[in-house]
């Protein structure tokens, strides 16, 4: 492998484990009413609402106007940074997602170490007044289904005792991606690190699993010499989560991980959980990981949930995708969903992916408003995109992402 494929994978794998719980959804299908895409609707704003309302808090208030990046250090005086992940699942007919795969990553400079700490989606919670019906609803994970994300991180905050300095937010279609990148076999993986059912303690099992993969693709891939980071290839992988940090501050952290040669001192990452279970460190092995699933899954996959796409080959799911976008592309409330869902992530032929990103790109109002500015001269008075007025730079960003797509 490639020094630049090692360097973009360092972001990847931060990312990777906790966005890992999706196999049971097989796809991101369209919603069939317009009361349910409202909803949807609003959840994404709900979540772009807290991101903002949590940079703004890091960042100078009129970075945001003016489109300027945050370039500030993100590790603390003390050299340490907390970035908590979040693997939000949006269900319909509720307002909020749920926090179903939840990691701290804490980094110290000072130290040279990293800390991957788990919290189980189970985990007892408070809700809010009136919002608890059973006991099975006081869960971590509904903290943010029935009181909201910002609520939610709150009461995962309580839970590590700590508060996380940046967030980072992932979905299915990113998950796909991040998958694609690292060269894993996806419909093997996505239920290896799913896999509850199989283990006797449950939930516990799987938390600690992902912070397993997330330790060992951080020890596989990162590169063991110092080198440039490829700026481009980073943008790849930044562009496919929701995160509060910057660009230049991601960049930052993966600087840092690169620095701590975790491939010769594996020892360097910790693992814990909060609160504390008695639960086993499994090793993510993709050469055995067929035999794995059987041994623990093949027992039981006669009850696990009808839903489950465990059972449903990778053409047949790949073709139900292509089959929805091909019938609704000239709908245009369906290209908004699914651009801002990045659907085409979803998509394993490359060129049928690009096709797709492509023409949803292009469908987009955004990007026509966009184009008109680039037609008036605005793209070019100082360089590239700088004239570009903020309200369209997530246009301009996405066609930036869209040429480097094609290019790595």
């Amino acid at each position: 492998m490639n020094m630049k494929r090692k360097i973009v994978l360092i972001l990847s794998v931060m990312v990777l484990g906790v966005c890992l719980w999706f196999a049971a959804k097989g796809i991101l299908w369209y919603r069939a009413t317009a009361a349910e895409r409202a909803l949807e609707k609003k959840q994404d704003q709900a979540i772009e609402d807290v991101i903002d309302s949590h940079r703004l808090k890091n960042s100078d208030p009129t970075d945001k106007e003016t489109g300027k990046e945050d370039t500030a250090d993100p590790f603390d005086e003390d050299g340490i940074v907390r970035v908590l992940f979040i693997g939000l699942d949006k269900r319909v007919g509720q307002e909020n997602g749920h926090c179903d795969a939840i990691q701290l990553i804490t980094l110290d400079q000072g130290s040279g170490t990293i800390n991957i700490t788990a919290v189980p989606r189970g985990t007892y919670s408070p809700l809010p007044p009136g919002k608890g019906v059973t006991s099975s609803d006081y869960y971590v994970s509904n903290a943010c289904g029935l009181g909201g994300l910002d609520y939610g991180i709150k009461q995962i905050e309580k839970i590590l005792g700590v508060k996380s300095d940046y967030l980072v937010v992932v979905g299915f279609s990113e998950t796909l991606g991040i998958l694609r990148n690292l060269g894993l076999p996806t419909t093997e993986t996505l239920q290896w690190l799913r896999n509850r059912h199989g283990y006797a303690i449950g939930e516990p099992q799987r938390a600690h699993n992902h912070s397993t993969f997330i330790k060992q693709m951080l020890i596989k891939f990162a590169p063991t010499e110092k080198s440039s980071i490829n700026t481009a290839l980073q943008y790849l992988v930044y562009k496919i989560v929701k995160t509060d940090l910057s660009f230049a501050q991601a960049q930052k952290i993966i600087a840092t991980i690169s620095a701590m040669d975790i491939a010769n001192h594996p020892e360097k990452i910790q693992l814990s959980m909060r609160p504390l279970y008695a639960i086993q460190d499994i090793p993510y092995d993709p050469q055995h990981i067929g035999e794995y699933l059987d041994q623990t899954l093949g027992p039981i996959k006669h009850l696990l949930n009808k839903d489950d796409y465990s059972g449903t080959s990778e053409e047949t799911i790949q073709a139900k995708l292509l089959s929805i976008i091909e019938k609704n592309k000239n709908n245009p409330e369906f290209v908004s969903w699914a651009y801002q869902n990045n659907i085409w992530l979803q998509i394993e032929d490359n060129e049928k992916r690009l096709a797709v990103q492509y023409d949803l790109l292009v469908s987009t109002k955004k990007f026509e408003r966009f184009l008109r500015e680039i037609s008036n001269g605005a793209g070019g008075r100082k360089g590239w995109g700088e004239g570009i007025p903020p309200a369209h730079r997530r246009a301009f960003d996405d066609f930036k992402f869209f040429l480097l797509y094609c290019l790595y």
